[in-house]
């Protein structure tokens, strides 16, 4: 395995280490009367002034809180890397895709509107446990799709001389690409 396979792995696990510490501080130290940590409907739930204090509404809130996760997850993995690596990246020194206006006008509308969304979202994610929980379970299924609808437009060849995603014209030899003739 290579250096970078191994470090990304280390910090899997301590990500996840991290998250049960914290997980498990939150569970022993909670007040038991918490409105936070209930579940469902109730009449204590309030989001942006619209009372969720009934199934009905509260169906009504997870359809719209996925249908926002599954735009938002879309839009950003698909334009992040668009604007970033073509504003960010040091080594890329021309730009044939767009003008220097164009960049900069749609960079900035995307990244306001992102803020305003995430200010909005906070409001929601804040108001109890589950909410929060589930917001994040559909933005995490929703990019199961796109990273792998992004990978499959790469190549990938691991160190044991297998090759992925390559049709029959293609082999490798001694970890070199060699394109048949």
């Amino acid at each position: 395995m290579t250096n970078n396979n191994i470090r990304l792995k280390y910090c899997i696990i301590a990500n996840f280490t991290l998250l049960c510490i914290i997980s498990l501080l939150i569970m022993f130290m909670r007040e038991t009367n918490d409105t936070y940590f209930r579940i469902g409907p109730n009449d204590n739930l309030s989001i942006m002034s619209v009372k969720i204090n009934t199934n009905y509404r509260y169906l009504l809130l997870q359809i719209l809180l996925a249908f926002i996760e599954i735009i938002r997850v879309i839009v950003n993995e698909i334009a992040s890397p668009i604007l970033g690596f073509n504003i960010y990246n040091p080594d890329k020194k021309v730009i044939t895709e767009f003008t220097k206006n164009e960049l900069q006008i749609m960079a900035n509308c995307m990244w306001f509107i992102n803020s305003l969304i995430g200010a909005l979202s906070i409001m929601v994610t804040i108001s109890q446990l589950d909410i929060a929980i589930l917001r994040v379970v559909y933005a995490e299924l929703t990019s199961i799709y796109t990273i792998r609808m992004l990978l499959n437009e790469k190549e990938f060849i691991n160190e044991y001389n297998e090759v992925n995603n390559f049709d029959s014209e293609h082999f490798v030899e001694n970890n070199n690409v060699i394109q048949m003739v």
